[in-house]
């Protein structure tokens, strides 16, 4: 007697493929709020980073040591991208398991391609960010005569 009849064995691809499609919407999100309005402005960070600047100056003047620097707590955007990043991986294993079992190939091979997507999409991402502030800095950098007038 057959054990196994009536049941429904585990859908590795189908499930690989709900995860990456998740990892891939998560990632979007997560890299539209990339652009959303910052609490600060830029004027004043750059105020703040000036009078750090002063600060850290006439401390090195007095031969005061300079303070230890501040511990950086975690971000709730760094939590949910490092949990998008885990469940694109985990779709990409399931993906393969489903290859790897003769599962129906469709709902596999696009459990890995949406899982991989995740993965591109958020280098790519930070990629083109780190190419227009290279981009940036240099055009400041090239204009720095105009900037302060000779």
């Amino acid at each position: 007697m057959d054990h196994t009849e009536g049941h429904n064995p585990p859908k590795f691809g189908m499930t690989g493929f709900l995860l990456g499609v998740a990892a891939v919407v998560v990632t979007l999100i997560q890299i539209s709020t990339f652009f959303e309005p910052q609490e600060q402005g830029t004027g004043a960070l750059i105020g703040e980073i000036a009078a750090d600047i002063r600060q850290s100056a006439e401390r090195a003047m007095r031969g005061e040591p300079a303070p230890g620097p501040e511990p950086a707590g975690i971000s709730l955007g760094l939590i949910v991208t490092v949990g998008a990043l885990v469940v694109a991986g985990i779709a990409v294993i399931l993906g393969g398991i489903g290859l790897y079992r003769n599962e129906p190939h469709r709902p596999s091979y696009m459990a890995v391609g949406f899982g991989s997507s995740a993965f591109v999409l958020h280098f790519a991402f930070w990629l083109a960010v780190l190419i227009c502030g290279i981009v940036l800095l240099t055009s400041i950098i090239r204009n720095l005569d105009g900037i302060l007038g000779n």
